[in-house]
């Protein structure tokens, strides 16, 4: 009994894909990537949809951090992904991440970023989340060349 409802939930959900049409709440789904350059002299961001190609609406990056090199946002309409290169900061800046899809439905999220040294003066990236509820305590350390990659959730409806 339980076997056949996996099953029927799983077709109702791979049926759409199987026709050409891509299920709408997966299509539209955001990521937002963090990673380092390979000589380890900047940060990349990069969002776009994480399971396939998906034209946005609207994606905004905003960045804070008290150095005007890495404060300001990013803003682009009708567009498939978005990427900035940024200086590693001495201390830690934020990403906001924000993308509205062709139906009206918003994804957001926030993740604090910083690059640091371990004991072996290797360089790791610090991921931490103290601007949302279900995540504020969590912590993520990444080695280049190893990256962050982080689902966007569903946030609400605009319209």
């Amino acid at each position: 009994m339980v076997l056949s409802v996996l099953v029927l939930v799983s077709l109702i959900a791979v049926t759409p894909a199987l026709l050409g049409r891509p299920t709408p709440g997966f299509a539209s789904l955001p990521i937002l990537i963090i990673g380092m350059s390979r000589n380890e002299s900047s940060f990349v961001i990069y969002a776009s949809a994480a399971v396939q190609a998906y034209q946005y609406d609207l994606i905004n990056l905003t960045f804070n951090e008290s150095s005007p090199t890495v404060n300001g946002w990013m803003e682009e309409r009708d567009s498939y992904g978005i990427h900035r290169w940024l200086p590693p900061a001495t201390v830690s800046f934020t990403v906001a991440a924000y993308f509205v899809d062709h139906v009206g439905n918003y994804f957001q999220y926030n993740v604090t970023v910083r690059a640091e040294k371990d004991l072996n003066n290797r360089t790791y990236m610090l991921f931490t989340f103290p601007y949302e509820k279900d995540n504020i305590n969590t912590v993520i350390q990444r080695y280049p060349p190893d990256d962050f990659r982080l689902g966007i959730p569903l946030r609400g409806t605009r319209r």
